[in-house]
């Protein structure tokens, strides 16, 4: 009997922090039996966004392949057309060079002349 005299307090105690934990929760109970009954948007949201988690990440993964694989082909286009640029301004240089030695071998052949010849008519 004095298990009993203890219990009995114990289980009121319990019953009312339930009740007032259940309204400071914020369920609201609208069917007698206690349970709530499911609007049709969260119907909607609870069977299709589970659904639709992998198509998204499959969807991102395909996303970022393909973005990744152009970066790489614009780079190599890119490294391809600056190789190209590359020979052509060497060609150009090496064209200028061969010129800039053949016109200086003229000039140091008509300077030796020019120089002998400027010798007999300085008259300044």
């Amino acid at each position: 009997m004095a298990s009993t005299r203890y219990l009995l307090p114990r289980q009121r105690i319990c019953s009312t922090f339930n009740r007032f934990s259940n309204f400071h929760a914020g369920r609201r109970f609208y069917s007698a039996n206690g349970e709530q009954a499911k609007s049709r948007h969260s119907a909607f949201y609870s069977d299709t966004l589970p659904a639709m988690i992998p198509i998204f990440l499959l969807g991102s993964a395909v996303f970022l392949g393909l973005q990744l694989m152009y970066l790489k082909l614009s780079h190599e286009k890119f490294m391809d057309e600056s190789m190209e640029r590359v020979k052509a301004l060497e060609a150009e240089i090496d064209a200028l060079q061969q010129k800039r030695t053949t016109t200086s071998q003229s000039n140091a052949g008509n300077k030796s002349s020019e120089q002998k010849d400027s010798t007999r008519r300085s008259w300044w």
